[in-house]
């Protein structure tokens, strides 16, 4: 009888042991089915010990057999044991191996613990784990459905690329990117690059033709290069304006657009060689000198574009492609476009100037595909010209020959731009007087 007692108190031990070794950690919530104390499964802080060494299976993890014995399977110091696996330091079930807790399924460091693979607090599945831990894939701050990374609040899908409410986030399929503000289909929304700064030192660009080029010996003035005048003390303007040219001119130089062989089936002029831009361009891209992140760029032609002959001829389709291929390369580079429609010029009817310019229409809706602002200079010039009356005689002061402007007229020009940018709120507009 003594000796039964014996025995049973021994069997008490061992069914003790095996709950100690359990409960070790709390399984997260996400470890699921995997582990527990008293399931057969793997997984969670008393997984491997479910089917080897498990509380309930004297037969696997009993105090003397092979399986489950007091030093084999589920004894221990071996499979479900104090040291060997599902014991309290090795593989399947143990403190710090696997299902331990420590282990690889259910343990608290390892893979499937409280810092593990499945459910577990730090690594894969765990509170910071792969799969509906808090910091890495599928946690809080994880990769499918976390807070920060991929599907995130702040992360790759739905995150700062795609909003707060991206695909995979909190609320929705896709952010304030591609996808829109809230979800799918949304409105596209491009922000400015970078934040407004106004107390950052920045370049505005100015891209375009003789209407906006530095002043000439002869008194030929473009308006750009009076609008430093209008800028705050942390703003340069650094005028690329060039005469003569088309958008496709001045980006790939101009004698790199044939005269010869003039146009494509489309009537395009052919660009020889598209891997060589002019030397405006050429300053603009450079990595050392040329555009920053934050720096603003002022595109506006359409004066020589009409021109029906190569190699200044520019259709409506290639004139719109090229605004959005520009638009594309300066964000690439983290500066922000604003597109300008052309200055007109003098175009009386009687005392009334009207507007003579084209390539309005293809300005505006580049910049509405691309989310670039608009500046309807052709409609404002107009606007100005009539307010000083300057049809039908013109001015003498005012312009150089009806098409280009004295420093008078493209201080007043230059004046005109900035009042729009700061009314149609551009970010710009911080930066300037």
């Amino acid at each position: 009888m003594e000796n039964r007692r014996r025995h049973l108190f021994a069997l008490s031990a061992v069914f003790s042991l095996a709950l100690g070794c359990s409960s070790g950690t709390v399984n997260p919530p996400n470890s699921g089915p995997q582990g527990g104390s008293n399931q057969a499964g793997s997984g969670g802080t008393g997984a491997g010990a479910g089917t080897i060494g498990s509380t309930t299976a004297p037969a696997t993890g009993g105090v003397t057999t092979v399986t489950g014995g007091s030093s084999v399977t589920g004894g221990g110091n071996v499979t479900g044991g104090s040291s060997a696996t599902g014991g309290a330091t090795t593989v399947a079930g143990g403190t710090t191996a696997k299902g331990g807790t420590t282990g690889d399924l259910g343990g608290s460091t390892a893979k499937g613990g409280s810092t593990g693979d499945l459910g577990g607090s730090t690594a894969k599945g765990g509170s910071t784990g792969d799969l509906g831990g808090s910091t890495a894939k599928g946690g809080s701050t994880g990769d499918l459905g976390g807070s920060t990374a991929k599907g995130g609040s702040t992360g790759v899908i739905g995150g700062t690329i795609g909003g707060t409410t991206g695909t995979g986030g909190k609320g929705g399929g896709g952010g304030t990117a591609a996808a829109g503000a809230s979800g799918s289909g949304g409105a596209v929304v491009i922000p400015d690059a970078g934040p407004v700064d106004p107390n950052k030192k920045i370049t505005l660009w100015m891209v375009g033709d003789s209407t906006m080029q530095n002043c000439q010996s002869t008194g030929q003035c473009g308006w750009a290069s009076e609008f430093q005048q209008y800028c705050g003390p942390n703003v340069t303007v650094s005028n690329q304006a060039r005469g003569g040219r088309s958008i496709q001119t001045w980006i790939w130089g101009d004698p790199n657009v044939s005269k010869d062989n003039p146009t494509t089936a489309g009537g395009e002029c052919t660009v020889i060689d598209d891997k060589t831009y002019s030397d405006n361009w050429t300053t603009m891209l450079d990595p050392t000198n040329g555009m920053k992140p934050g720096d603003w760029v002022y595109i506006a032609f359409g004066i020589n574009d009409g021109t029906a002959t190569c190699n200044r001829h520019v259709g409506s389709a290639l004139y719109q492609s090229d605004l959005t291929y520009l638009a594309t390369t300066i964000r690439s580079m983290g500066a922000n476009p604003i597109f300008g429609t052309p200055t007109s010029g003098q175009s009386c009817q009687g005392s009334t100037n009207v507007a003579n310019r084209g390539f309005g229409p293809e300005t505006k809706a580049a910049g509405t595909a691309d989310n670039v602002p608009v500046v309807d200079l052709t409609t404002l010039s107009v606007a100005l010209y009539n307010s000083l009356k300057l049809c039908p005689s013109g001015s003498a002061t005012f312009w150089f020959d009806g098409t280009h402007f004295k420093t008078d007229g493209a201080t007043q020009v230059a004046g005109v731009v900035a009042q729009a940018i700061k009314d149609q709120g551009i970010g710009l507009a911080a930066y300037l007087k």
